[in-house]
């Protein structure tokens, strides 16, 4: 599958990166082995549109920083449609690059499949797999007390498996770098999925670290001695 964004993936380069440095650019490493991936299907905007009747209140399941999330059918299936903001700049442009990058090449029953997607004028759209149980987040702080311990140790061992694909048998491996509760999705029988990759990065088998020039990751999650140094 080609890249929607043609040759520009090489132009989000952070400058202060040097060449010799270990990680790997998500669009870099995608483009190097995107003959062995089988891409998502693209969507019109205005089909989506359709889908939800332009974006109603009715089919809003959720809502954050990053846009909104509308439940609806395509082709007699349920899917969840997140839609996103802010596309006003280079990079928010690379996040959702990164993010459709990311999730098209995994593949694992612990991790958010990738669906489709949507690049239309200013519009940014990622058609993303339905879960009925919502974010765990929303489990942890909602009224109703569903998650005993026999829930809550399947979702940290489920969330653990789809981390350590990522990070062990994903070729290039992959850091996800914003786990949390938001993040981590629900379904039917409480098997949890690990969602958005917008902020992961690529590490080659040779490496074994990776510096940032910058934090990334929501800060509240993030170790108090890192935020201290910015």
């Amino acid at each position: 599958m080609a890249s929607p964004w043609g040759d520009r993936r090489n132009e989000t380069r952070d400058p202060n990166e040097s060449d010799s440095s270990p990680e790997k650019s998500p669009s870099n490493a995608y483009a190097s082995d995107n003959s062995k991936v089988i891409g998502p299907k693209s969507y019109s905007y205005s089909d989506l549109a359709k889908a939800t009747r332009h974006f109603s209140l009715n089919y809003q399941i959720g809502q954050g920083g990053f846009g909104q999330v509308f439940k609806t059918s395509l082709n007699g299936e349920t899917y969840a449609i997140k839609k996103l903001n802010n596309f006003v700049d280079e990079q928010a442009e690379g996040k959702l690059e990164n993010e459709i990058e990311v999730v098209n090449r995994v593949s694992h029953k612990n991790l958010v499949k990738l669906v489709g997607y949507c690049i239309d004028g200013a519009n940014r759209l990622l058609i993303l797999e339905y879960f009925s149980n919502g974010s765990l987040r929303s489990k942890l702080h909602g009224k109703e007390n569903v998650l005993d311990w026999k829930k809550r140790m399947k979702i940290a061992i489920g969330s653990a498996k789809g981390l350590q694909y990522l990070h062990e048998d994903c070729e290039p491996k992959i850091i996800h770098l914003d786990v949390k509760a938001d993040n981590i999705l629900l379904d039917d029988n409480f098997e949890s999925k690990v969602s958005d990759f917008g902020l992961s990065l690529f590490f080659s088998d040779a490496a074994s670290h990776v510096s940032r020039s910058s934090i990334r990751g929501t800060q509240m999650y993030v170790r108090y001695k890192f935020l201290s140094i910015i």
